[in-house]
């Protein structure tokens, strides 16, 4: 059996050998330590006036209390290591470990390494080992896993276990300076790790700050927080300043947000906001603001003894654009069902009508009425065409295309549209190029767009004064003068096309002609036609100066040549 010392110990050392810890070394950034010694200077200070300067100061009698200390320490480490260690499985209600477990020699060389450090700072004051490690601990090591109050009742345990040796092992003289040296120096390491526990709790908290500022400012979504009742903005992302184009964020905060709303949404967006406080959430969908739809959801949220309310803008324009095309997708199949009963019930009539001017025409020698009965009976297969194009509208069939003179083509409508009392009061000139390339496209078609572009400039052009011209040109794509293509262009000094609306003139049932002026399909049916002849259709207007309509049409030769080609593909 062991013979047991007066301080407890049964083992003491009298090796001259300095000890060293056995775990791998920390290497800290010179700011770090330099964090280290300024926090220590403060407590060394503190401890100092509670102290005084003979038990713990820089002086040489209070250097050599604490080198006695450490000089213990380590005469009597063995055991010290031994008592710590069953009193920290007594403190945290482990059961005692097995001498000869793994976990039994790793507990024991973790606390030897902590006091080897602890006894190397008691010999020198500057030897900051022992706080690089436990700062590091506190940050993301055990320390920062366990309680402040676990640490302070460890430490408490080792200077009871220290005083014990001190007062069973040193002549009672020397004892009251060592003594109060080893509870200065574990006082002292208390408060350092207060503080490290301090500062690595802020550091998370700033860390979690950010985060969450982070994932707000970079959200997709428009979010401000608004103040209750006053409405007053109090913070907004990045996405917020962006979508209502302010230039800097400070400076919205702290105003109204309904300065920011449009007149016709406050009062909406304040019965809004009266219902979050209210209901604790609201949410208001599909609501126009400026170019955008968006769904606004809304709720009250609680922080400590404060609350805001939180604003989220989530963009559905895109979804609203999909809901609307798919409403005149909707609308075009029951305007192609509808068309279909027209067709049947119109062409019984214009077949009747047809047969009657043919027979006029063969009975008539009048040139000029026979011109005038042509012309009529053109102009009724022009309308059974029109109903095709009316019944096909939302499933296209292929053109007919053949060479066309385009000149003579304008010069027929031109003619045609003498009779139209909508044209009285108006000029309608045409200026049309001698050399112009034949066109490749369907004759019937192309002089149904161009039926429906003047009659629009008629209907814009109706003041006295009012002027149409039709142009037509030579056009090409490349500098090399290949791939030609023919111009049609339909020009008015008529009222213009806002600027709003110019984006979407040609969507079907879209018109701002008064109710019962039209359906909106002329242009629709117009860009429909022209795409199937592989031609471009451009609209160009300006309020109060009028409308430039361009349509570019393949020439003749390339024409032909580009389906060959796609032929031999």
């Amino acid at each position: 059996m062991k013979a047991q010392k007066v301080c407890g110990c049964c083992r003491v050392s009298k090796s001259k050998i300095r000890r060293e810890p056995t775990d791998a070394g920390l290497t800290a950034t010179p700011e770090e330590i330099e964090s280290v010694r300024q926090q220590l200077l403060v407590i060394e200070q503190t401890l100092g006036r509670l102290f005084g300067a003979k038990v713990y100061s820089r002086a040489p009698e209070a250097l050599e209390a604490r080198a006695s200390a450490a000089n213990l320490i380590d005469e009597h480490f063995d055991g010290i290591v031994e008592q710590w260690g069953q009193a920290i499985l007594s403190i945290l209600g482990a059961p005692p470990l097995d001498e000869n477990q793994q976990h039994q020699r790793a507990h024991r060389e973790t606390l030897s390494n902590s006091l080897i450090r602890f006894t190397e700072h008691l010999r020198d004051p500057d030897h900051l080992a022992t706080y690089i490690y436990l700062r590091k601990h506190c940050q993301e090591g055990m320390l920062a896993r366990a309680k402040p109050s676990q640490f302070n009742t460890i430490h408490i345990a080792l200077k009871q276990i220290i005083l014990a040796h001190v007062a069973a092992s040193m002549p009672w003289a020397q004892q009251e300076r060592v003594r109060n040296a080893v509870v200065a120096a574990v006082d002292e390491r208390r408060l350092m790790v207060s503080q490290f526990y301090i500062e690595s709790r802020e550091h998370l908290l700033r860390a979690s700050e950010e985060k969450y500022r982070n994932s707000i400012n970079h959200a997709p979504d428009p979010m401000y927080e608004i103040e209750p009742g006053t409405w007053n903005v109090l913070g907004m992302n990045a996405a917020a300043i962006h979508m209502f184009r302010n230039e800097k964020e400070h400076d919205s905060i702290g105003k109204s947000l309904i300065e920011f709303v449009p007149p016709d949404l406050r009062e909406i967006t304040i019965k809004s906001l009266e219902n979050v406080l209210h209901h604790g959430s609201d949410q208001t969908l599909d609501l126009p603001i400026g170019p955008y739809f968006v769904d606004v959801n809304s709720a009250l949220i609680s922080y400590g003894d404060k609350k805001f309310i939180q604003m989220i803008l989530h963009d559905v324009t895109q979804r609203h654009e999909m809901l609307e095309s798919l409403l005149r997708t909707e609308r075009l199949a029951a305007a192609g069902t509808f068309a279909a009963g027209v067709a049947h019930e119109v062409n019984n009539p214009l077949a009747s009508i047809s047969s009657l001017v043919q027979s006029l025409l063969s009975a008539e020698t009048d040139l000029q009425r026979r011109t005038t009965l042509h012309t009529i009976l053109s102009q009724i297969t022009r309308i059974s065409g029109t109903l095709k194009d009316l019944v096909n509208f939302a499933r296209p069939s292929a053109a007919q295309h053949k060479v066309i003179d385009l000149n003579q083509m304008v010069t027929d409508t031109l003619r045609i549209i003498t009779y139209d009392k909508r044209f009285n009061g108006i000029s309608v000139e045409s200026e049309l190029a001698p050399d112009l390339a034949p066109a490749f496209a369907d004759d019937n078609e192309i002089q149904q767009v161009l039926l429906n572009l003047l009659y629009n400039a008629a209907d814009a052009t109706h003041s006295q004064g009012g002027a149409i011209r039709v142009i037509t040109s030579n056009r090409t794509t490349a500098s090399t003068g290949e791939h030609r293509r023919v111009m049609i262009r339909v020009v008015d000094n008529g009222i213009g096309i806002p600027h709003e609306h110019l984006e979407r003139i040609f969507d079907p049932f879209f018109t701002t002609k008064p109710a019962g002026a039209g359906a909106g399909l002329g242009l629709s049916l117009s860009q429909r036609l022209i795409l199937s002849n592989k031609g471009t259709i451009r609209v160009d207007s300006e309020v109060g100066k009028g409308t430039k309509i361009t349509i570019l049409l393949p020439a003749h030769g390339d024409a032909v040549q580009a389906q060959s080609a796609a032929a031999g593909q």
